[in-house]
């Protein structure tokens, strides 16, 4: 059950950088949430009025508290535990919708924060499209291709390159039409909609009982584009069978964010914040999904209040990564920046020994260039730079920092500076 807590005028709830364990929710009283801005990087105050929660987010992301909670007035507060407060959730999935729709706000701004701040790298969503439909013909992906061009005379008939599209788009009919492996799709069988695949799903404690969503069901077959990146988001999935795959193009190569596995979902992001795909999905196997779109989204989450709070977790989890990238991308070099995404990436590990000084983390250089907002030679020649000091050792999947806390001491020097 959950317990109440009586704090006097002024007294500390939680501190930044704080383990975060606990949900709270404000009984009566006043408490305030104080905080560094991330842009202006002076005191910033939220004011939490009785009958709200906070602290959700640490919480649920497993990552450091953000802010102090202060008792600004005599107050009582709930506390719940994790398991406490999923099971509050789980019975009122309107919590769980009002806080989608405020942590949706939070991330629409960060994200804004950051593109104003990458202003020479923001492409148009019409130029990224066809970019990308290119990129694919250069590399004969004609399937892919044929699929990018199509979106883009589908979204951007009258677009600076429609007539392009158009040319390429029958290029790139002609080379299907002429290839020797080419065979027409298997026809399938109408008004039958495929069945779920819940094995998986048991196995994570999900219920997919999804017979009445049958009408939402699509199928893609291996190597299949689901939706491209810079393409208008209008649809949201939920797997049933199969595996797709989340990638990002960034210049010559083409990075893997993740991978998914059936009752995971993908594709709500742009839903909630009505914008541009910011990667692409593409089916690893015969793939079933249920589409859903803004419509009918908060049908679903309504009447599957699991889903909804699986969002919680993901949505939290983006926040402060979204947080943290703005964070290093304002610092004023490559080598505090690089420094900064290990001393991120640490904060986020909780099953290793932290009693010592050194870590090893499972990443690549690609990686840590992203989150840097730099290019992979650059990220690697900075690297290199540490690991001729000996604060780095690089190998082929996992990178081994000597002292965290030197890189720590020497981010906070580099940030002071700012």
């Amino acid at each position: 059950m959950p317990k109440p807590f009586q704090y006097k005028k002024g007294s500390l709830i939680y501190a930044q950088g704080e383990g975060a364990d606990k949900v709270f929710v404000l009984k009566n009283g006043k408490v305030s949430l104080v905080y560094e801005d991330i842009e202006t990087r002076e005191d910033a105050r939220d004011q939490v009025q009785p009958g709200e929660f906070f602290g959700v987010k640490s919480a649920l992301g497993r990552f450091p508290r953000e802010e102090n909670a202060i008792a600004t007035a005599e107050s009582v507060v709930m506390a719940f535990s994790i398991p406490e407060f999923e099971t509050l959730a789980l019975s009122n999935t309107r919590i769980v919708l009002k806080m989608l729709k405020v942590f949706s706000t939070q991330m629409r701004r960060i994200h804004t924060q950051i593109s104003n701040l990458m202003a020479s790298n923001n492409i148009d969503p019409d130029e990224g499209l066809y970019a990308l439909g290119e990129r694919y013909l250069k590399l004969k992906r004609y399937p892919h291709a044929k699929h990018v061009f199509s979106r883009y005379l589908t979204y951007f008939p009258t677009g600076a390159k429609a007539d392009l599209a158009t040319k390429n788009l029958q290029v790139v009919e002609i080379a299907l039409a002429m290839a020797v492996d080419e065979k027409p799709p298997a026809k399938k069988a109408p008004g039958k909609a495929p069945a779920a695949d819940v094995s998986a799903a048991k196995d994570r404690g999900i219920d997919m009982d999804f017979s009445s969503f049958a009408r939402f069901a699509r199928e893609y077959q291996p190597n299949e584009i689901i939706f491209s990146e810079y393409e208008p988001g209008d649809t949201f999935y939920l797997i049933q069978s199969g595996r797709v795959k989340l990638i990002k193009n960034a210049g010559e190569y083409e990075r893997t964010l993740d991978i998914l596995l059936p009752s995971e979902t993908f594709g709500e992001m742009a839903i909630l914040e009505n914008s541009p795909r910011t990667a692409s999905a593409i089916a690893l196997d015969e793939v079933k999904v249920l589409e859903f779109t803004s419509q009918n989204f908060e049908i679903l989450l309504l009447g599957n209040p699991i889903i909804a709070f699986k969002l919680l977790r993901i949505f939290s989890k983006r926040i402060y990564d979204s947080k943290r990238r703005f964070m290093i991308l304002t610092l004023p070099d490559s080598h505090a920046k690089i420094a900064d995404v290990f001393l991120m990436l640490d904060e986020t590990q909780t099953n290793i020994d932290k009693s010592e000084d050194s870590r090893e983390f499972q990443t690549t250089v690609e990686d840590i260039a992203h989150w840097a907002g730099m290019s992979v030679n650059q990220a690697r020649e900075t690297m290199n730079q540490f690991a001729i000091q000996n604060r780095l050792e690089i190998t082929a999947n996992r990178i081994i920092v000597r002292n965290i806390n030197d890189f720590s001491r020497f981010v906070n020097s580099r940030r002071n500076q700012v």
